[in-house]
């Protein structure tokens, strides 16, 4: 006679519930991240574009005048516009992710995107801590130095999201921020420094995150 091994009900829901969480923290489904990622790259690749654009038309010196005119007026506001928009965005995000009514989301994505945008956060301040009261050259050599920082840290998001979920385009948007950061700090203080920069925002942080939006609704 065979003798069988009754499971007690609270283990089996117990292992029930490991093997739930473990499935869940391997779909590697960054949403609501995406929306920040993309507000991110939209908001401050338009502000770039729009003013690299001015610069290389109209030259430098069009924005120094004592009149520069509407349209410079309003391409000299568009990166305080692009600052409230990103604040407004993480604030939802963090509500969404961590609030009372917030979206059941992949652990392993929350730990990896909620930690990508920390670093960014936290480069940004140090960034302005270490260059106040310094001379505005040092300010703005500086600053050239916060976009390759800025590219590691997202492609290194791109590239745990692209093993998490196996989406294989995704690695190739890992590698091309990896490339564009090397790209960004070899151009430094160079006229195309603007337009390749508004280059890597919306085609490296806004366009993958409207993909794969498209690709959740789908």
């Amino acid at each position: 006679m065979t003798r069988t091994t009754d499971i007690p009900e609270a283990s089996a829901e117990s292992d029930l519930a490991y093997l739930k969480r473990m499935a869940s923290a391997g779909r590697g489904a960054p949403a609501p991240f995406l929306v920040l990622m993309a507000a991110f790259g939209a908001c401050f690749g338009l502000s770039f574009l729009a003013i690299g654009l001015l610069i290389h038309v109209y030259g430098a010196e069009a924005f120094m005048r004592e009149d520069p005119g509407i349209l410079f007026r309003i391409a000299g506001m568009t990166p305080i516009v692009s600052q409230g928009v990103f604040l407004l965005a993480l604030l939802w995000t963090a509500w969404r992710t961590f609030g009372p009514n917030r979206v059941k989301l992949s652990r392993a994505a929350v730990a990896v995107w909620s930690a990508a945008f920390i670093a960014l956060i936290t480069v940004v301040t140090a960034f302005n801590l270490y260059t106040r009261g310094e001379p505005g050259t040092d300010q703005v050599y500086t600053a050239y130095m916060m976009p390759p920082v800025l590219l590691a840290l997202w492609g290194c998001a791109w590239w745990v999201t692209a093993i998490l979920g196996a989406r294989r385009w995704l690695l190739v948007v890992a590698v091309a921020s990896f490339l564009a950061a090397v790209m960004m700090a070899v151009i430094g203080n160079t006229p195309p420094f603007l337009l390749a920069s508004a280059a890597c925002l919306l085609g490296l942080a806004f366009l993958p995150a409207v993909l794969l939006m498209r690709e959740r609704r789908a």
